[in-house]
């Protein structure tokens, strides 16, 4: 009886531990497909148009875009590893970029690392920040406010 009860309280935890709650649902976003990022990344994402588009440069330069919406803005970047160790390193790049951002008090950062999806976000009240990966690919966004961040998110497809 107890073992029993105590299997019935390991698999609820299990299942409470590893349900990981992910920011914008990017783990239920689809992948991206391809190499050219003029077409990945859309001319037009709902109401906010691209404005500005710097090609990915392969082992060279991260790909950015801006995006505006009246006059809200969002800042995205972008890229693709072409192997797990490429990948690691643009992470860790992401990553130091984030946490240089955090040094203001009221900074909440979040983070997760698997296999295939791993982001960091940071929140503060001047600066909202989310990088993730999807497989080989990666992306990051920043804008100021979060309001503009949920607008954003909710149609950006990757």
């Amino acid at each position: 009886m107890i073992r029993n009860i105590l299997t019935l309280l390991f698999v609820i935890t299990s299942q409470f531990l590893f349900a990981q709650s992910y920011p914008y649902s990017i783990n239920k976003k689809k992948y991206p497909l391809g190499d050219d990022f003029d077409k990945i990344m859309p001319q037009k994402i709902g109401e906010w148009k691209r404005f500005s588009f710097h090609d990915f440069v392969i082992g060279g330069e991260t790909g950015t875009v801006y995006y505006r919406k009246n006059d809200k803005q969002v800042f995205v970047s972008f890229g693709k590893a072409y192997s797990q160790e490429n990948l690691q390193s643009a992470w860790i790049k992401m990553y130091d970029d984030v946490m240089g951002k955090s040094k203001t008090k009221s900074a909440k950062i979040s983070t997760h690392s698997s296999k295939n999806i791993k982001y960091i976000y940071l929140q503060s009240t001047y600066n909202q920040y989310l990088a993730w990966t999807r497989n080989l690919y990666f992306f990051s966004i920043q804008t100021k406010h979060k309001s503009d961040a949920d607008e954003f998110m909710k149609i950006f497809p990757y």
